[in-house]
């Protein structure tokens, strides 16, 4: 009989440790999930900062563009005056450089259409997906990476 209770321990021992990988992958996925809301959370403050900061300066909308791996955009108007062009690369690039120390490697794209109606395109997009996005969500996201699109109009 003492072989057969060493048995039984081996046997609880057994579904013991499954229910406990059950809960630390569930652990995981919460806590995954928990980093994903909060990259969107930084998404939608930084998309509100940069629609703040046109909004301030509505002369230069026009030259805020930004290519998804284009270079960062340069310029201090700090120390000195500049015109509507030098304002919005100044003010794109420190906005650009918040952005990547919020979120590291992350990535943007911005397009302002011109013309009567002109509307302004945001792209953010973040290392860390956990599942494939489908291709209609955000159809210029690069692969490997979370997206949030918007618009709004200047």
């Amino acid at each position: 009989m003492q072989g057969f209770s060493i048995l039984e321990a081996m046997a609880a021992l057994m579904v013991l440790n499954l229910l406990c990988l059950g809960l630390m992958a569930w652990q995981l996925q919460a806590m995954q999930a928990q980093r994903q809301a909060l990259a969107l959370q930084q998404a939608v403050a930084m998309a509100q900062d940069l629609w703040q900061r046109m909004q301030v300066h509505p002369a230069a909308w026009q030259w805020y563009q930004l290519e998804l791996d284009g270079a960062m955009p340069a310029g201090d108007c700090k120390q000195a005056a500049c015109n509507a062009q030098q304002w919005a690369q100044a003010d794109l690039g420190e906005w650009l450089n918040e952005w990547r120390q919020r979120l590291p490697q992350a990535r943007a794209r911005l397009q302002t259409t011109a013309g009567s109606d002109p509307v302004t395109d945001l792209l953010l997009a973040w290392p860390g997906v956990s599942e494939p996005p489908s291709p209609a969500s955000v159809p210029d996201c690069p692969p490997s990476h979370n997206c949030w699109q918007t618009s709004w109009r200047p």
